[in-house]
């Protein structure tokens, strides 16, 4: 995408040439709100987690949620084992009988007649509206109630007046392929997998009067009838309320399978984290639901529906940010009957959900043909900018890549997608960098995906890419990136990198097999604007026979972050992080962080690891990752702040060598791209002395004390010390003391603080 660690010193170290300005306009005044400032985090990277969430998409949902994905739609609305959709006439239930269940099987149920003493009652469609978890439907002249719970609906007919004091009857149609039987109470609609009952209907009247009701089943639907006893002296609203209740059979005690979760952040309003993922509720029906954090991973806004339209099998997620709108946009495959298409919803930064955007669909948007696999990226502009989505287009003797943007309200820019790719050979699994990179140099999404090479027959896989400006310019042509006699698949591309002298990089992260079904291994590769290879390296340490697989990588404009699955000595799928930096004196990459687990257990299966830079939504340098995965054991996911090179007592070392009883304190960080300060107590009339770690005797100068600082210079206090984004500066040693001439320690003219040592990090 265009758009899920690094600091800042002054003239110590030679500041980072200029990078090529953008072409872009500025935004001339933001309609919104600056960025907030990013607040530092109290761990070092070598901690590797912070705030790990283990509880999150948690199966045990703590209330019902709703949705209306179009404004004319169908309201849905999901529990723990149903979900169900409310509209003019009626409601479509769809019970949850496991997510290896062959398919979906809805009960329909549609008022069809009310007879009040023999009357016929109008019944008018009307609009379904939800309350306090309560979906009010007004029917003219009675209101149909579904009260909703985590596990069962509440049915209710509300009759607010009546035309006589005589029987009501009511009739219900219902349509299914479940079978319907009697049982005592009501009617069981059953199948091999599961059933529903609609059972113990109720009269009551005002008073809190109650009368059970027997509910009849007939070939055309339900009957059910208060007698003319109780009409006669019922205080109104009078009401009828069965139950409607869905059980399990072989597919008792399965938890809905949630998998395939994706991450996007933005910075501004102090950050903003979205995390998606995909439960499947039957083999021919996956969902997509959400969940909204503040820039610390603070809970914004509890799991929330993108799609649980039963027609709708959602088959993979995606998401970005856009920092400029405060937005996310996510994008999914859906599979209805035997089409294949691309939508999405944008996300406000509080939880909200816009409606369903169509981006890609045979007959409807776009040109023929199925359309599968979709990625999207974004843009950390702090300007008006655009959603890049990418996706695999099929048909009769074609399987190319494609392309459409969007602007942050969801409008689709082109007519018709655009063409990446359009080889004889077959092309899928595309995917587009988090980021375009920030506006101080070409601002390009890297695309990539897989082509089959085969000569006729398929041999092996290759990565391709090609590159994507921010307004949807091909400045080139499609170009290899890894294509050898070995199989190479599941290509990553994350936001560009800037080096030393104004260049601009862009990563990539794939798997590599000796041939197909062998074990892989992660490779990371470094390509250029000019579409040349610059630097390779093999992320994944497992022994020999490992496989390591499904790669995902992002960069924070200096360093990249390389997630995948690998295997822990429990023998489990593991998720695994590894943070690179690359130096361009040799043109070679250094592992800042080995590849290490995020979590101590390796007796839990994780998997399907997601990652995005916090610079990937914004312009202020960050260290921090957002890392999500599956732990496919618990059936629930994890996000973690990976990374906090951000601030912290940590990253400093106080030796005690003053006199005079000097103080001096440092905060900030000591990381590249990021800011350290350094404070003396005594006010204006004192000093900071920057140099390398040393041991020098101050006797001489009367004082019973030692400066801990070598090849010296005096600084201002306090010291603000922007060091520069450059990984070639890591690692080298630095020590600061402060001196003050308002006291008398030393020759009755000043005073000497402990020393601080610190290493660029």
């Amino acid at each position: 995408m265009r758009t899920p660690l690094l600091w800042t010193l002054p003239a110590l170290l030679a500041a980072l040439p200029a990078q090529e300005p953008s072409n872009r306009p500025a935004a001339e005044q933001p309609p919104i709100a600056a960025i907030a400032d990013t607040q530092d985090a109290e761990s070092d990277l070598t901690a590797r987690a912070l705030a790990a969430r283990d509880r999150l998409a948690d199966q045990r949902q703590p209330r019902v949620l709703f949705d209306q994905p179009e404004p004319d739609g169908p309201l849905w609305a999901s529990g723990t084992s149903w979900k169900a959709g409310f509209d003019s006439t009626g409601t479509t239930f769809v019970p949850f009988f496991g997510s290896d269940a062959p398919r979906n099987f809805p009960l329909r149920l549609e008022l069809a007649s009310v007879q009040v003493g023999g009357e016929t009652l109008p019944l008018v469609p009307g609009t379904p509206r939800v309350e306090d978890g309560v979906v009010r439907t007004e029917r003219g002249s009675l209101t149909e109630c579904m009260q909703t719970g985590l596990e069962r609906l509440e049915h209710s007919f509300v009759f607010r007046t009546l035309p006589n004091r005589g029987a009501i009857a009511l009739d219900l149609a219902y349509s299914t392929e479940l079978r319907p039987s009697t049982i005592e109470d009501g009617v069981r609609f059953s199948c091999e997998h599961g059933h529903v009952d609609y059972t113990h209907a109720v009269a009551v009247d005002a008073n809190g009067k109650r009368l059970p009701l027997p509910i009849t089943w007939t070939d055309s639907g339900l009957h059910m009838e208060i007698p003319a006893s109780f009409v006669a002296d019922a205080a109104l609203p009078l009401v009828l309320d069965p139950f409607l209740n869905a059980w399990f059979l072989l597919a008792s005690g399965i938890s809905q399978v949630q998998r395939e979760s994706d991450v996007a952040s933005f910075q501004a309003l102090g950050g903003r984290t979205l995390l998606v993922w995909r439960r499947q509720f039957s083999a021919t029906d996956g969902d997509c639901y959400g969940l909204m954090f503040d820039g610390n991973l603070g809970l914004v806004q509890t799991d929330f529906l993108i799609d649980n339209t039963p027609g709708n099998d959602v088959l993979k997620v995606s998401c970005a940010a856009n920092n400029y709108a405060q937005n996310f946009l996510v994008v999914f495959e859906i599979r209805t009957t035997l089409l294949w298409w691309i939508g999405g919803r944008t996300i406000a930064a509080n939880g909200a959900v816009g409606s369903l955007i169509t981006i890609e669909r045979e007959f409807v948007v776009g040109t023929p043909g199925n359309n599968l696999q979709p990625d999207v990226g974004s843009d950390p502009y702090f300007g008006v900018g655009r959603y890049t989505v990418v996706f695999q287009k099929t048909g009769v003797g074609f399987a190319d890549i494609y392309m459409r943007q969007l602007s942050t309200n969801g409008g689709l820019v082109t007519t018709n997608a655009i063409a990446l790719s359009t080889d004889s050979r077959f092309e899928q699994k595309p995917a587009i960098s988090k980021s375009c990179g920030q506006a101080n140099g070409e601002q390009r999404w890297l695309v990539c995906w897989q082509r089959t090479f085969g000569a006729p027959f398929p041999v092996d896989e290759e990565i391709w890419g090609r590159y994507v400006t921010w307004n949807g310019t091909l400045p080139s042509g499609a170009f290899p990136i890894a294509a050898t006699a070995a199989d190479e698949t599941a290509p990553s591309p994350g936001a560009p990198i800037d080096v030393p002298g104004g260049q601009r990089l862009w990563p990539v992260a794939f798997e590599t097999a000796t041939a197909l079904g062998q074990p892989r291994d992660i490779i990371l590769r470094l390509m250029d604007s000019s579409s040349g290879t610059v630097a390779s390296t093999t992320v994944s340490n497992s022994a020999p026979g490992i496989d390591d697989r499904d790669p995902e990588c992002d960069s924070d404009g200096t360093r990249m972050l390389v997630g995948y699955t690998g295997r822990s000595l429990a023998g489990q799928p593991t998720e695994q992080v590894a943070l690179l930096s690359f130096l361009p004196s040799t043109g070679t990459f250094r592992f800042d962080v080995q590849p290490t687990g995020l979590q101590t257990s390796g007796s839990d299966a994780k998997s399907q690891v997601s990652v995005v830079a916090d610079f990937s939504g914004g312009g202020l340098a960050s260290p921090r990752y957002f890392v999500s995965f599956t732990n496919e054991t618990s059936n629930t996911f994890h996000l973690v702040n990976y990374g906090g090179w951000a601030g912290g007592a940590n990253f400093y070392t106080y030796r005690g060598l003053n006199c005079g009883g000097l103080g001096i304190t440092a905060t900030g960080s000591s990381a590249i791209g990021q800011t350290t300060t350094i404070t003396v107590a005594n006010g204006p009339l004192s000093a900071t002395v920057i140099g390398t770690p040393g041991f020098v005797p101050l006797n001489a100068l009367g004082c019973n004390c030692v400066l801990g600082v070598d090849n010296s210079f005096t600084g201002p206090n306090p010291l603000v010390w922007t060091i520069p984004n450059n990984p070639a500066f890591v690692g080298l040693q630095f020590s600061i003391a402060g001196l003050s001439i308002q006291t008398s320690q030393c020759l009755n003219l000043f005073d000497v603080s402990d020393t601080i040592d610190f290493s660029i990090r």
